[in-house]
Parts: C-alpha cells; sequence; structure tokens
C-alpha cells in the first residue's frame, strides 16, 4: 500500500486501537510511521506541528523517550563501528572528527529534559539518509554543521 494514496489509507484504516481515538487520528499515527521522510523534512524546514495532525504525530513519535534511545543507540553504535577496522558506509573521518558532538548528542537524547521535534528529525535523518553529510566523503564541515544545528534544534533554537 502506497502513503500517496490517502483514500486507501482511509478507507483501510483500523477502528480507534486507543479508547477516544477516532480514525483520523489512527490514520495520522499510521502516517507518521508509512512517510517519516517526508514528515521529518517538514519538521527540519519549520513547519509547524500542531498545524498537521500527520506531523503531531510524527512529532510525538520522534520526541518518545523509545525513539530518543533508539537513536542514541544508533549514534553509539556509529561510534564504535568508526573507531574499529572494519568497512562502514559512513565516512569514518566525519564520524571520528565529531566524536565529541556525536558523544554530547546521544547524551541530550538519553536525558530527561524535553527536545524539540525539529532538532530530533535532524538527529533522525542524519543517521539515516545515505546520501547525506555523514556518508560524504571529505563532508566534515557539513557534518559539524548539521550536527550544530540538531544541538540548537533540539533546545529549540532556530
Amino acid at each position: 500500500m502506497a502513503f500517496h494514496d490517502l483514500d486507501l489509507l482511509r478507507t483501510t484504516a483500523a477502528a480507534p486501537s486507543t479508547p477516544g481515538a477516532s480514525g483520523a487520528d489512527v490514520l495520522a499515527r499510521l502516517a507518521a510511521r508509512l512517510a517519516p521522510g517526508m514528515l521529518d523534512r517538514a519538521l527540519i524546514a519549520g513547519s509547524d506541528p500542531a498545524r498537521s495532525p500527520h506531523l503531531a504525530a510524527r512529532a510525538a513519535l520522534l520526541t518518545a523517550p523509545a525513539t530518543r534511545a533508539a537513536l542514541a543507540d544508533a549514534i553509539d553504535s556509529l561510534l564504535s563501528r568508526a573507531r574499529g577496522p572494519r568497512p562502514m558506509l559512513a565516512d569514518r573521518a566525519s564520524v571520528l572528527a565529531s566524536t565529541e558532538q556525536l558523544t554530547a548528542l546521544a547524551g541530550t537524547l538519553r536525558g530527561p529534559a524535553p527536545l524539540y521535534a525539529r532538532g530530533v528529525a535532524i538527529v533522525s535523518e542524519l543517521l539515516a539518509d545515505g546520501t547525506g553529510p555523514l556518508y560524504r566523503a571529505g563532508a566534515r564541515a557539513a557534518t559539524g554543521r548539521t550536527l550544530e544545528d540538531a544541538r540548537r534544534a533540539l533546545a529549540g533554537a532556530a
């Protein structure tokens, strides 16, 4: 089932599983899981999650403790692989040069403070986008800028 066919999603959405949840809520949560890239890019661009149930559902999913912990674990794993001898998809030099920023980011994600969805979306995209700066050889500066953007966005700065 393609996400683009919202009519199909609307007709196949299951009955609400949460008491008081509407079919629209179920659809929004489904969209948050089926189209993370599109919704993350909208959040990164500054779209207000309160203006769309799909964005609100994605923001809630991104800022949930389980997602934050999974992203922090992914950062730790990335750092561990970069220190080892095995080949890796990410640019080892960029990862190693950004160790301090990545470690701090993982700590922030694991911390108790509320975080802004835009910042978590930046982290998620950085880790997942194989064409992004983390995966391009010689993109140390771009990786550093993206990590700084994420740090600021997690705290709510533009």
